[in-house]
């Protein structure tokens, strides 16, 4: 890898590798500057494939140093840019027009760990780290999402929801992060040091820095994991046996697949996804599933962690390599409720759904139905329902895909469909998870933020003073 010069060329609002008449020269960097070719084409769209847009530049970064050169210049000549994970996100959310895309996962060093902690940098993807950590005995300590070949920053920036019921989200489990602040400044930042910094950038989609390193909380790995699927044909039987397994506290994960009609019953099905870590302490009964009275055959297995919490990546992973999953849209819809209107929700929702919302017929879709223990969540910028700390909240997905090359008035419906969703959820209390497709206006941002709005815009005025950061989600519209 050689050092490379980075050129912004004024009359054309571009960036060049080479000098050329009328460019300012920026830093030398240690990594790979792109301006063509399939790097750029990479960082111009993302999961979803819903918005297309096309950065100038796109840095693969060798050191946070390089990150921070790039990130100074642009705030000096007010250029857009924004850090792209492996892009999970589907509504444009990583993407920047006309700007610099910080390839993250060039980062991907996984730089030591103890017994209860590891020191990785924020490229690195889930799923190696669970192996890593594995070999040595560990795990991390909050939940996994259900699809690992994600970054670390990259969920540390959106939030980090998975399975796991009693832990809330990954940035509830993070020790210590760099980053580079929207000036250029490279910062480590804890609830003891820089803690307003700390708790902007986790969960704060990318608007006060660029996360480059982290400290994660880790423990012991269990000795295997029991698990169980127990189905449901009646909604208000599921809800009561997922509630009364929650109060019971012995499971560590509690959620729910809803089947669509037409594929195991005549009716959705909801399939509740239950599992206990193996530890020697606080298993549930034997038998304990019989007491619940399922409505169909009870699936059981015993298996150890690592294959537990990869098994539907690598669902995913077979439809990426033999069904062309990369290439169809992905219109998620992510919503939080509180537990006293969820029931409702679900019901309204599952109602209206039509079999392109349920990804009939291909089946490459799921329908999620994931609860929290709400007082375990401590990260401001993860915008959940007023509740209780003993009460429960639930995301609530719907996780549609169209088939490969859709029709062309897909998106148009399906975003169209979210709005109206979304509508009917703020109306009871919820608010988005916002890793969806949903078009944010900026009385939407106030809205969402409500009263942490103004800490966001005194966070966002002094770490990324010239708004260059992660035009993506539309945030910076919205401030004063």
């Amino acid at each position: 890898m050689t050092d490379q010069a980075l050129y912004w060329r004024r009359p054309g609002q571009d960036w060049a590798s080479a000098v050329t008449e009328s460019a300012v020269a920026a830093s030398v960097l240690t990594g790979d500057l792109f301006v063509t070719g399939d790097a750029v084409r990479e960082a111009s769209r993302d999961f979803g494939r819903v918005v297309d847009r096309r950065p100038h530049a796109v840095l693969r970064p060798r050191t946070a140093e390089d990150v921070a050169k790039v990130v100074r210049f642009c705030h000096d000549h007010r250029v857009p840019l924004a850090p792209q994970g492996t892009g999970h996100m589907t509504q444009g959310q990583r993407l920047v027009e006309a700007g610099v895309a910080v390839d993250v996962t060039a980062l991907r060093t996984i730089r030591g760990h103890g017994p209860g902690w590891v020191d990785v940098d924020a490229g690195v993807l889930w799923s190696d780290l669970v192996r890593t950590l594995a070999a040595a005995g560990r795990r991390f300590a909050g939940g996994l999402t259900g699809y690992l070949p994600v970054s670390v920053g990259g969920t540390l920036s959106a939030g980090g929801v998975g399975p796991d019921c009693h832990n809330g989200a990954q940035i509830d489990f993070v020790e210590r992060i760099q980053i580079v602040t929207g000036s250029g400044d490279i910062v480590w930042a804890s609830e003891r040091e820089h803690p307003t910094l700390f708790n902007a950038a986790l969960g704060g989609i990318g608007q006060v820095g660029v996360i480059t390193r982290a400290v994660l909380k880790v423990t012991a790995l269990p000795t295997g994991v029991r698990s169980w699927v127990l189905p449901y044909t009646d909604q208000v039987a599921a809800f009561a046996v997922m509630r009364e397994l929650l109060d019971r506290g012995t499971l560590d994960e509690v959620f729910c697949v809803v089947a669509p009609p037409g594929t195991l019953a005549p009716v959705p099905t909801f399939l509740l996804h239950l599992a206990h870590y193996e530890d020697g302490a606080g298993a549930p009964r034997e038998g304990f599933v019989d007491g619940l009275y399922p409505r169909g055959p009870v699936q059981e297995e015993r298996t150890d962690y690592v294959s537990h919490v990869t098994k539907y990546s690598a669902i995913m992973e077979r439809w990426q390599r033999e069904e062309r999953w990369d290439d169809c849209v992905k219109p998620w819809f992510d919503v939080w409720h509180a537990d006293a209107v969820i029931d409702s929700f679900v019901g309204d929702v599952l109602g209206q759904m039509t079999a392109e919302d349920w990804s009939l017929p291909h089946g490459k879709g799921f329908v999620l139905l994931m609860p929290h223990r709400a007082g375990v969540f401590r990260r401001s910028r993860l915008r959940l329902p007023q509740q209780g700390p003993d009460d429960w909240v639930w995301l609530f997905d719907v996780l549609t895909s169209s088939q490969p090359d859709p029709d062309p008035l897909f998106t148009e419906k399906m975003l169209r469909r979210n709005q109206n969703w979304l509508n009917a959820a703020r109306r009871a209390g919820g608010f988005a998870y916002p890793v969806g497709s949903q078009v944010f206006t900026p009385e939407d941002w106030r809205h969402h933020y409500g009263d942490t709005w103004d800490e966001v815009v005194r966070t966002k005025k002094i770490h990324d003073p010239a708004r260059i950061l992660t035009p993506g989600p539309g945030i910076n519209a919205a401030l004063p």
